[in-house]
């Protein structure tokens, strides 16, 4: 079951995104947090700032986003407007 993610309740979100990047790198900053899991990455900024990397793909996003964590399935969904991308944990 996937739990919503606000980021204007910013800690509680920098626990859910560093739950989901465990067992790769975690980086955090006052606004921003950073998943590594090797050659994938995630990024997101307490403003709305959405960024995703992985071989042959990219994901970009500014502005208002609602992001949906599923821990047992190892996704990462990002909600904006018109647009669904989901984020998939390597090995996960």
């Amino acid at each position: 079951m996937a739990t919503r993610v606000r980021l204007d309740d910013w800690e509680a979100a920098v626990d859910e995104l560093r739950r989901f990047g465990d067992p790769g790198g975690v980086t955090t900053g006052d606004d921003w947090i950073r998943l590594d899991f090797g050659s994938a990455h995630v990024e997101v900024t307490q403003t709305g700032h959405v960024s995703t990397g992985m071989p042959l793909h990219e994901f970009e996003r500014d502005g208002e986003v609602d992001l949906l964590v599923d821990h047992k399935e190892g996704a990462l969904t990002v909600e904006a407007d018109n647009v669904t991308y989901t984020f998939r944990r390597p090995g996960g």
